[in-house]
């Protein structure tokens, strides 16, 4: 079952704020730095093969140094400036992350940081192309009243799967019931449900394909997060 990657997904939902990503499910490899004109002192992992944030394409690469963070980001963004035809570096701060954006002709790319500890860091480094941005549906049938906040689509060899987050105006309890009908009616069998007073999770099968859930109570309804393995050989 994947109630496993819905922890996961929350965590690294936390890391990545500014693309608001959660691509656990799929497998990160090492590769050499340089990509993106990211400095040889990161060591930088691949995620995933293929990604679309609500539509949009997206590589994403992770990595962690032990350098001081100022360190970091002086070498990125000089690197970032030097060509000439690109636009100029941003550089914000959300909580403990500091990011840095920048445009390459029709592509966007990010540059999110952290510590996490003396003298060293992680993070995470994305080049997205907007304009080949397709519309987003999801996989499953969800409630009327169901609002997507994102959508991932994601390939990673023969696994194709998608992550939603979704907010709904109803309590965790009527939220989950009016899922649960809404993918019953679309031939999914639930399998396990858990329950406690601020959250329910539950997990549902159709066929070879995999669905789990994590519904949690918020002041204004219910937030989910849902999984689904569209395909898996």
């Amino acid at each position: 079952m994947l109630l496993r990657h819905a922890s996961s997904y929350c965590a690294l939902r936390s890391l990545f704020p500014v693309l608001v990503l959660g691509a656990t499910v799929l497998l990160a490899t090492p590769c050499h730095a340089g990509w993106q004109d990211t400095p040889d002192s990161l060591h930088l992992q691949s995620v995933g093969e293929a990604m679309r944030l609500n539509g949009t394409p997206m590589k994403i690469k992770a990595f962690s140094a032990d350098l001081p963070i100022e360190v970091v980001l002086k070498q990125v963004q000089e690197s970032w400036e030097k060509q000439p035809d690109r636009s100029a570096v941003t550089r914000t701060k959300t909580s403990a992350w500091t990011v840095l954006n920048q445009s390459v002709g029709r592509e966007h790319r990010s540059f999110q940081i952290r510590e996490v500890g003396a003298s060293k860091v992680e993070g995470f480094v994305a080049l997205t192309s907007p304009q080949l941005t397709t519309e987003a549906k999801p996989v499953v049938r969800l409630p009327s009243d169901v609002q997507t906040v994102s959508i991932i689509d994601s390939v990673d060899g023969s696994k194709i799967s998608q992550q939603i987050i979704a907010v709904s105006p109803r309590s965790v309890d009527a939220t989950a019931s009016a899922l649960e009908d809404s993918l019953r009616a679309a031939g999914w069998v639930r399998q396990v449900m858990k329950k406690n007073t601020t959250s329910i999770s539950f997990s549902a099968n159709r066929s070879s394909q995999e669905f789990d859930a994590n519904l949690s109570s918020q002041k204004a309804g219910t937030l989910l997060m849902m999984n689904t393995i569209v395909q898996s050989k």
